[in-house]
């Protein structure tokens, strides 16, 4: 566990599931909210579960205020092979922090916690993404990290999982 002046930093717990779901997307100070986006509850479980799941290589860990705590934020993250590496490369998915902690070093803290997790997972590379114009994330993410010039482009399919 990582301890910063106020919080520290852990791997979410199955305790955490209520909290998390907070920060994530049934507040209006959420992560789905924050950027616009609902998920059904079926998969917002499905998510949480992902991350107690051993045989699932998508983590969580989450950001616990030390006076009352509570979760303030979080950070998932999983590795993938890379075709340009022998090594695997480490992907930031989501990172959130209540708006109310926002530029209290607990968003900079959750980002060096997946950074020593890639160190101890042997991986050449960690990369994320934001939308372009959310300045107030890009201010931290140019002290942490470098701006690669890349462009994303993506495409939704239909899939119906018929296991329901």
């Amino acid at each position: 566990m990582a301890k910063s002046a106020g919080f520290s930093i852990r791997s979410i717990t199955k305790d955490d599931k209520d909290a998390w779901l907070e920060l994530w997307g049934n507040e209006d100070d959420s992560y789905l909210t924050f950027f616009k986006r609902k998920l059904s509850d079926k998969q917002n479980n499905i998510t949480f579960e992902r991350f107690l799941d051993d045989s699932v290589q998508l983590w969580c860990a989450v950001a616990v205020a030390a006076e009352d705590g509570k979760l303030i934020g979080f950070v998932t993250y999983l590795t993938h092979l890379s075709t340009w590496s022998h090594d695997k490369y480490m992907y930031l998915e989501d990172l959130f922090v209540s708006s109310n902690q926002r530029l209290s070093g607990v968003g900079r803290k959750l980002i060096e916690y997946v950074y020593h997790e890639s160190d101890c997972q042997k991986c050449s590379k960690i990369y994320w993404f934001t939308e372009m114009d959310n300045h107030r994330a890009q201010l931290l993410y140019n002290k942490v990290g470098s701006f690669e010039n890349f462009i994303k482009y993506s495409k939704k399919y239909n899939y119906q999982n018929t296991s329901d």
